[in-house]
């Protein structure tokens, strides 16, 4: 039979509405306290050193995102690997998963880090950033980049964790890590002469201290993440396996911010103001799709260990009950996003000079807070996507936001201006979502109806000796067979 502990969920069993918001609420939270941790940045930098610093950081965060979600990415998609295996009651293949993936992505991260460190400045330059931000964009970065390998190490453990349902634990260490770095924030810089390096050295330390805690419970606590030396092993084929999810979840995040990048260009040509404020602005919409983009996450990694045991009745319920949620939640992020527009735009700036950074911000927060219904479509289905394996058609639908989105940008930019380009992005989103709807329903009709319906009572006998050998069914986070 299955138990639960106070810090476990089962995926696989209960109504999936309840099991999917029960595990997906402590996402919501990392995702929330994630985004206020890139904003605190961001609204110490513009309250103590001004509008030229924000611009700099708004600038720097585009290329910065692009390199830190691509490790993320690749976290993210082991961590549905994970999941899979961890619904099957595989451990030998989980293990082998983790011991390759640490080992691969951690090559991989120096060697993108210290690239990207040394191309910093080349990268701002081409972006026609105005050269008063250029020295402070391109300290921060390089000191971004030179801490990657925390940022890697820190979604290793995360989404390892999340995998097995455990999804309490990693909120409670993104909470000690965005006071950390808010408190070595205000210290940096405004104790020292450090500026915007202040900053990213919080940032860095921040992270460092995260990965140090996350290992030490995982140590401690969850023992079927553990490897000892002789689960050290380098599996080329499971490589493989990993590659095409975590790729692909990497090149989704390179995409969305290769396609503010080719947009931030055209940002660039008004200024720092505009500059300032778009970022801010795009900084509130991160923190408003908090609810959604946490619960799309969880129900990831819900379709995945259904996926992996098959439960194919489970799938489809809760994808049903989770569309009746996105709508709900759209509905009211949408009114909130219009009533506290202002409010919101004013936490960055503290300078009297600021209303056209306020304006700015206000103004493209209302366009793309217009847009939720489809942010809420398109994260749906993607969950979906790679949760079964459909990973070309998460990817496709990334492509066709993003590219829509440079095109419509350029495009309304042309005809109406700034505010034109601010509806680019609710236009790209519906047609994103539009093609989500379509490549969910040929998911549909050709994987999930196929899978063989399997009971609770088979689920349950798959579990091998191997599982109830390494599974720590005190504290190890979701299903506990025996």
């Amino acid at each position: 039979m299955r138990r639960n502990h106070s810090t476990t969920t089962d995926l696989t069993m209960g109504r999936p509405l309840t099991v999917i918001m029960r595990f997906a609420l402590p996402f919501m939270l990392s995702d929330f306290l994630q985004q206020l941790y890139n904003m605190v940045d961001s609204i110490i930098i513009g309250h103590a050193l001004g509008e030229v610093s924000l611009a700099g950081i708004g600038v720097a965060t585009p290329i910065m995102s692009i390199v830190i979600n691509f490790l993320m990415g690749i976290a993210m998609g082991m961590g549905v690997v994970l999941s899979q295996y961890f619904g099957r009651g595989d451990i030998l293949s989980l293990k082998r998963v983790l011991s390759t993936g640490v080992i691969a992505g951690g090559a991989f991260t120096i060697m993108i880090s210290t690239l990207c460190a040394l191309l910093s400045k080349y990268f701002l330059i081409a972006l026609s950033t105005p050269i008063e931000a250029i020295a402070d964009a391109d300290m921060y970065l390089k000191i971004i980049f030179a801490g990657g390998i925390f940022t890697f190490l820190y979604n290793y453990y995360m989404f390892s964790l999340r995998a097995v349902g455990n999804s309490l634990i990693p909120l409670v260490i993104l909470c000690i890590c965005v006071v950390i770095n808010a408190g070595l924030d205000l210290l940096l810089i405004l104790c020292t002469s450090l500026g915007i390096a202040g900053a990213a050295i919080a940032t860095v330390a921040a992270q460092a201290i995260s990965v140090l805690l996350c290992a030490i419970y995982t140590r401690k606590r969850v023992k079927v993440l553990c490897l000892s030396r002789k689960d050290w092993v380098f599996d080329k084929k499971m490589l493989k396996v990993i590659t095409s999810y975590g790729l692909s979840v990497g090149l989704q995040q390179v995409v969305i911010y290769a396609g503010r990048i080719a947009v931030q260009g055209l940002v660039n040509s008004y200024g720092t103001a505009v500059m300032g404020g778009v970022n801010n602005a795009t900084r509130l919409d991160a923190l408003l799709q908090t609810p959604v983009r946490g619960y799309t996450n969880a129900l990831t990694n819900y379709y995945a260990q259904n996926w992996g045991a098959g439960c194919k009745d489970r799938i489809v319920k809760g994808y049903k009950e989770s569309v009746v949620v996105s709508i709900i939640n759209a509905l009211i992020f949408i009114a909130l996003g219009y009533l506290l527009a202002v409010p919101l735009s004013k936490i960055f700036i503290g300078s009297t000079d600021g209303q056209a950074v306020i304006d700015v911000c206000s103004d493209f927060l209302k366009a793309m807070v217009s847009g939720y219904l489809f942010v809420g479509v398109i994260l749906i289905s993607q969950s979906l996507f790679k949760g079964v394996g459909k990973m070309g058609f998460f990817l496709t639908t990334t492509i066709s936001s993003i590219v829509f989105r440079v095109a419509l940008s350029y495009l309304f930019d042309y005809f109406w201006g700034l505010k034109g380009m601010y509806w680019a992005v609710p236009v790209s989103w519906f047609i994103a979502g539009a093609v989500g709807v379509v490549l969910t329903a040929f998911t549909y009709r050709r994987r999930i109806r196929l899978m063989q319906c399997v009971s609770s009572d088979t689920v349950d006998s798959k579990s091998s000796q191997e599982s109830s050998d390494c599974l720590d069914t005190t504290s190890r986070g979701d299903i506990s067979r025996t």
